[in-house]
C-alpha cells in the first residue's frame, strides 16, 4: 500500500495536466497547412493577407525579406530552405495556385 501512494499521485498529476490544453489566439486557422508538392511553383503570402502588388512599401520590405532569407532563388528547394527565416518575418509558402485564397483567408483573420 506504501507503494501505491506515489502512483496515485502521479496519476492524478497526470490526468490533471492532460486537461490543459493551449488553445490557438482568437482568429487564428487550425485548418492543415496547403500540401505541397516538388513540381508546384510556390509563392509567399503575408499573414496579415496585404499584397505588395498595389503598396510599394509592402513590395520592397517583401524584396529585402526575401534576400535576406532566400539564399538561392529559383526553385521550391531553395524556398523551402527559407520558410524558418521568413515566417519569422511574418509570411507563409503556399502553393502558388492557393495564394489568393490564403490571403483572402490572412485577410478576413485580421478584418481587412
Amino acid at each position: 500500500m506504501k507503494h501505491s501512494l506515489p502512483i496515485l499521485i502521479v496519476l492524478a498529476a497526470a490526468a490533471g495536466l492532460a486537461g490543459c490544453q493551449t488553445s490557438p489566439p482568437p482568429g487564428y486557422s487550425t485548418a492543415p497547412a496547403p500540401r505541397m508538392t516538388d513540381n508546384e511553383p510556390l509563392a509567399w503570402v503575408r499573414t496579415d493577407g496585404q499584397s505588395g502588388r498595389a503598396n510599394p512599401a509592402l513590395a520592397d520590405q517583401f524584396a529585402a525579406d526575401r534576400a535576406a532569407c532566400v539564399q538561392q532563388p529559383g526553385d521550391n528547394a531553395a524556398l523551402r530552405a527559407a520558410e524558418s527565416c521568413m515566417s519569422q518575418r511574418g509570411y507563409v509558402l503556399v502553393p502558388a495556385s492557393q495564394a489568393a485564397a490564403t490571403a483572402e483567408q490572412f485577410r478576413r483573420q485580421a478584418r481587412y
